[in-house]
């Protein structure tokens, strides 16, 4: 049985890889380094898809969540692989540490946000997707 494939399902199977690749490139590399391949912020949202501060942060939604080896039981760590983690928890202090490269600067730069802003959204989306209830979010320059 042979499969024919349109053309526009051609260009949407095209679209949707590149999407892919970038947002994987996002989570790897950071948005800065995505940003230069495409032209810039403005075009990587377009091509990812990016229309909100959350639209941005829901790319990490995925993290992998463990409790720290080195910093004991108070740290959870939440990362893609050992060894680079994307936010630090401390339970005791009840701070979230947020990777300033990956996270923080592109929601300042890319949508304009001050402090508080960045520290509400991120807030809003620890709540909602990692349970991180009253959670103080801090830049974290790893």
């Amino acid at each position: 049985m042979k499969i024919i494939i349109s053309e526009r399902q051609q260009k949407l199977i095209k679209e949707n890889s590149v999407k892919g690749s970038l947002i994987d490139m996002i989570k790897e590399d950071g948005w800065k380094s995505a940003s230069e391949l495409v032209g810039g912020y403005e075009n990587l949202k377009k091509l990812v898809g990016i229309k909100t501060p959350m639209d941005f942060l829901h790319l990490f939604d995925d993290l992998n969540v463990v409790q720290s080896e080195e910093e004991g039981p108070d740290y959870t760590l939440f990362r893609y692989e050992k060894g680079i983690n994307i936010i630090a928890y401390n339970g005791n202090s009840n701070i979230s540490y947020i990777d300033y490269y990956k996270i923080w600067t592109f929601l300042d730069e890319g949508f304009g946000l001050n402090f508080t802003e960045i520290q509400d959204v991120i807030k809003d989306w620890l709540e909602s997707t990692y349970n991180l209830r009253g959670t103080i979010p801090a830049r974290h320059y790893g």
